[in-house]
């Protein structure tokens, strides 16, 4: 397809349709901060299966998935390039390079961005690995939101691909410190002592059954400790309700599954200690909620940690039961240290991600792709 050509304003609004994953809280996020850069957004995808349905904040196309892979991709990429010849966007913005990258790229959408998340670089299998090199090739700017998932997207790219590291930005208002005790109650937990509080997803990636195997050490010397299973899934995996029987932790952990998007703070300001402790990973949003709710946080010791999280913001630690039990426990029993943990955070988090800041970088990078058309 080639560029889409309307003339443009120096200051006019750009039409930008977003590709990605119809129910993710990041493609949603994502869309919120763009409309907030005053542009007109629209977003195409599918459901992804096993999370939960998103209200939307912009009008949202669903493509067809009714077919078997590797079908479903084909007709969800014909039914993109269809949609943008329809809506004719200034640009358009795929997120997950193997998957609305790749059909971005395949449909000749131009000008385009895509957004490079950790899994798209740092754990792609044969068939994603050709995909998302296709998406890296035809792509116009690439974001990437750590500098070293940056430099890993230039090596996987294998081009001299312009990669900008881009933050999400956040409403600081709203994820902020708050009281505990209120935070437990309007979440339905009715839990007195030390609260630790993991908010990742369930796959192996985030290493769910090493958390709950460091929360059982952590219970030997914390016995009124409890532990909160925060993910995004409609259902838990049974392997993960299997490895609580193991542990004899039934009643020691409590599940939550999707919240409304504004009791998600009083989940981060619940808790005594925030955990994150993923395989790979590249800065993600929810270590950067914690931080701005002023929750200490202990972080698995990957680069992008290393690179990011300075100034004592955090506790690094390996992938290692023993170690991060002894972290936690750190932060349990040493009010100092969390008081300290948590106001490092939280000046980190609002000197990075004032949304007014990362809204006006975005409009300056849409209007620099947008404006560079043939």
């Amino acid at each position: 397809m080639p560029r889409f050509s309307r003339t443009l304003g120096l200051a006019e609004r750009l039409r930008v349709l977003v590709a990605g994953w119809l129910n993710s809280p990041h493609v949603r996020a994502w869309a919120e901060l763009v409309a907030a850069a005053g542009h007109d957004v629209q977003i195409a995808g599918r459901i992804a299966p096993g999370w939960p349905e998103l209200e939307l904040p912009v009008p949202a196309h669903p493509l067809p998935a009714h077919w078997p892979p590797p079908l479903r991709g084909f007709a969800m990429s014909r039914a993109l390039g269809r949609l943008a010849r329809e809506v004719e966007p200034d640009l358009v913005h795929a997120h997950y390079l193997p998957e609305y990258g790749w059909m971005a790229a395949r449909e000749r959408l131009r000008p385009l961005i895509c957004s490079a998340w950790g899994s798209d670089v740092f754990a792609l299998n044969a068939v994603n690995r050709p995909r998302a090199k296709r998406a890296l090739d035809a792509a116009d700017l690439v974001f990437a939101d750590s500098e070293h998932l940056a430099r890993a997207t230039r090596t996987l790219a294998r081009r001299d691909v312009r990669v900008e590291v881009v933050r999400w930005g956040l409403d600081l208002e709203a994820f902020s410190p708050g009281d505990r005790a209120a935070a437990r109650q309007a979440l339905g937990i009715s839990v007195a002592g030390p609260l630790v509080a993991s908010v990742r997803g369930l796959s192996p990636v985030y290493n769910p059954e090493l958390v709950l195997e460091v929360f059982a050490r952590v219970r030997r010397s914390n016995p009124d400790a409890h532990l909160l299973l925060k993910h995004p899934l409609a259902e838990t995996p049974r392997f993960v309700v299997r490895a609580i029987e193991r542990l004899a932790l039934e009643d020691a952990v409590t599940i939550l599954g999707n919240v409304a998007a504004e009791r998600l703070p009083d989940v981060y300001r619940a808790a005594d200690v925030v955990l994150s402790i993923a395989s790979t990973d590249s800065s993600p949003r929810s270590v950067w909620e914690a931080l701005a709710c002023g929750r200490p946080v202990v972080v698995s010791d990957l680069p992008w940690a290393r690179d990011e999280l300075v100034d004592g913001a955090a506790l690094l630690v390996p992938l290692e039961a023993e170690q991060v039990a002894g972290a936690i426990e750190r932060v349990l029993g040493d009010p100092d240290l969390a008081a300290r943990l948590g106001e490092e955070g939280r000046a980190l988090a609002v000197a990075e991600l004032d949304r007014r800041s990362c809204a006006a970088r975005v409009d300056v990078l849409y209007r620099s792709v947008a404006g560079a058309r043939a």
